[in-house]
This record gives structure tokens, C-alpha cells and sequence, in this order.
């Protein structure tokens, strides 16, 4: 019922999203192809494009990254992600839920986050924003700190998730849209219709003010909404575990291209192999190996789309021995084999 209310809301949406692909400058696979730029301890290393109005839109469509999945990460800066022509599996610290089409969540800083897709068959674009607090008042300022602080700074609300049943958090919503429209430049011109959602809007001449005014007015309709919050807390990565974890993907970075063992990830931590493949379990809901080969392909993607390399040498480089194997598993993951991924991508960029 949710989707046919919204169909043709989400159909315009989806069709500006897609234009924001190409027009926006600003996305994930600009700077790295699908991938994430994490350091051993698991953050997102990114920088803003204007340090002084600190806000990025990312437009991630999921079905690019191996199996459907952003792999689990953080980063300081607050989140909100939206899932539009599907669903989408969130999960955040141990907690896993699932956000419906036209769904959005705000994710506090420094919580560890990621996403994947529950249908794999069709194209999934999710619209995202990272921002810090200083885009919203200066931190010294009366009206952050009485304000902002107490929303932003709640241990017990990791995450917020908002709904279009819920009144208040629809307008929240169609504050969060303009924001995505307005950051998206020139196509937002072309997308002339939010529905029941937002009224027509022309382009912006002054978009940071908008930008603005659409996330204090998000904040200010959070904060007189704050008693009726679901404070779910979500138990934090205890810090044994983490450095567990942070030893063994560290050891998978640096180690990707040569022969690794379960034996080889579990000594990089100095537990068990059944205690590396319980910590793999709790946080990534996978096998270490599973992971292993994941990220061998997010490294072969990078390189299929950066580099004139051969598909056998690239196979070779990612720690494939076998270029017949490589061809095989980037197949079954990306539902297409290296040589047309690398046409396809490489055909979206050059238009």
C-alpha cells in the first residue's frame, strides 16, 4: 500500500537521482569507484569539498558494491541515509533493521554502520548526506548547545530511523528531500514534483542558505518530537572485540594480493579460528573468508575501472591465482564479468 500511494513520487525521485549520478560531482565512485576508504580502524577517511560549510551527498547505488553490501565503517559526522525504489538491510553496531521504501535514518557520529540490499534484481539508488555539527551553529553558540546538543549528543539514540506514517516525521522528511534537491545542482531542476511530499520548487540562488533553513527546520520539528523517540539503545562494540576486529581487517588490507588462511587471520589477532570466525559473524553476519573475497573484488573493481590492466593481471594483483576463478566469482557476485563491468561503468562515466 505504502509503495502504490507513492509511486509516482519515488518515480520522480528516482529519475533525478539517477540524473545526480552523472551531473554530482561529489559521489562515492568518484573518488573510489564503489569503494570506501577505510583505515585500519574501520573510518571512512573522506573530506568535505568546502571545509567551511561541512556537508557531502553521496548517491550509492548499491547494487555496484559486491553482493549488494557497503561494508561496515564509521566516521565522524552525523548520516542520513534514505532508501527510495526498495528496501534496504541498515544495520548499526549489532542491530539490524530493515528501511522501506521512502524510509530514512539519521546515524550519530562515530557508529559503526552498513548497508545492503535485500533484492538484488533491479537498481537500487539510496541518496545519503554526511554532515558535521558546525554546518548546523557554531558550537560555542546558545543555540547549539540548548538545541542541537542534546539531540546529537544522546548515547541512547544511536540511530533515529523516520517514517511517512508518521506525520511529524513526513515533514521532517520534505525538509530532508529539499536538502537533496537543492544539493544536487543543476538536475534538481529537472525533477519538478515531490508529490504529497514537496511543492514544486525552483532553483535555489542562494542553495547553502536553503540547505541551511531545511536542516534547522529538520532538527527543530526532531526536537519538539524528542519524547515520543524509541530509545533503543544499541550496546557498543566492546573494545576486546574491536581491536580484534580492527587487527584482522588491518591484516586483510595489507595482505589481500597474497595467500591468506583462516589460520593466517586469526595469529593476526591471537585468538582461534572459531573465535575469528565468531567475531566475523557478530559484526559482518559473514565468514572471514566470505569478507576476504569481498574486498579482494572491491580492490579489483577500483582497478578495472582505473587502470588499463588485463583481467588476468588484475586477478593476480587481488589476490586471485586463478584468472578462470577470478572470472567466475566477480560474476556470480556482480552479476556480470569483469570485462563488462568494466564497459559498463566505464561507458556511464564517459557520458
Amino acid at each position: 500500500m505504502f509503495q502504490n500511494i507513492l509511486s509516482q513520487q519515488f518515480k520522480r525521485l528516482y529519475v533525478f537521482f539517477t540524473q545526480i549520478m552523472v551531473l554530482f560531482t561529489h559521489t562515492r565512485e568518484e573518488h573510489s569507484m564503489e569503494q570506501l576508504i577505510l583505515d585500519h580502524m574501520l573510518k571512512e577517511e573522506f573530506s568535505f569539498p568546502d571545509p567551511s560549510f561541512p556537508i557531502q551527498i553521496y548517491i550509492d547505488d548499491l547494487n555496484q558494491w559486491p553482493d549488494g553490501q557497503v561494508p561496515l565503517h564509521w566516521h565522524f559526522g552525523y548520516e542520513i541515509f534514505s532508501a527510495f525504489n526498495q528496501e534496504v538491510m541498515i544495520q548499526v553496531g549489532e542491530k539490524r533493521l530493515t528501511l522501506l521504501p521512502g524510509e530514512s535514518i539519521l546515524i550519530g557520529s562515530g557508529q559503526l554502520h552498513r548497508y545492503s540490499l535485500t533484492d538484488s534484481t533491479q537498481e537500487c539508488l539510496c541518496p545519503n548526506i554526511v554532515f558535521t555539527e558546525n554546518v548546523l551553529a557554531p558550537l560555542t553558540s546558545t543555540i547549539f548547545q540548548k538545541y542541537f546538543y542534546p539531540l546529537l549528543h544522546d548515547s541512547s539514540l544511536p540511530y533515529i530511523t523516520l517514517s511517512q506514517y508518521v506525520p511529524w516525521q513526513k515533514q521532517m522528511l520534505s525538509y530532508l528531500f529539499r536538502v537533496y534537491q537543492v544539493l544536487g545542482g543543476e538536475a534538481g531542476q529537472d525533477m519538478l514534483d515531490f508529490s504529497i511530499l514537496l511543492p514544486k520548487q525552483s532553483h535555489s540562488d542562494c542553495p547553502e542558505l536553503e540547505v541551511h533553513q531545511s536542516l534547522f527546520e529538520f532538527f527543530k520539528i526532531l526536537y519538539n518530537n524528542r519524547s515520543e523517540f524509541s530509545r533503543s539503545k544499541i550496546q557498543p562494540l566492546d573494545s576486546k572485540t574491536q581491536i580484534r576486529m580492527q587487527q584482522m581487517v588491518q591484516y586483510i588490507q595489507k595482505h589481500f594480493p597474497e595467500m591468506i588462511t583462516l589460520e593466517d587471520l586469526a595469529a593476526s589477532a591471537n585468538i582461534s579460528r572459531s573465535e575469528a570466525g565468531r567475531c566475523f559473524q557478530k559484526y559482518y553476519a559473514d565468514t572471514p573468508m566470505s569478507y576476504l573475497i569481498r574486498y579482494r573484488l572491491q580492490q579489483a573493481q577500483r582497478l578495472l575501472l582505473t587502470s588499463t590492466l588485463s583481467v588476468k593481471e588484475i586477478s593476480c594483483k587481488c589476490g586471485f591465482s586463478d584468472s578462470s576463478y577470478f572470472v567466475k566469482v566477480f560474476r556470480k557476485h556482480m552479476k556480470q564479468t569483469p570485462s563488462e563491468y568494466r564497459k559498463t561503468y566505464s561507458m556511464t562515466e564517459e557520458r
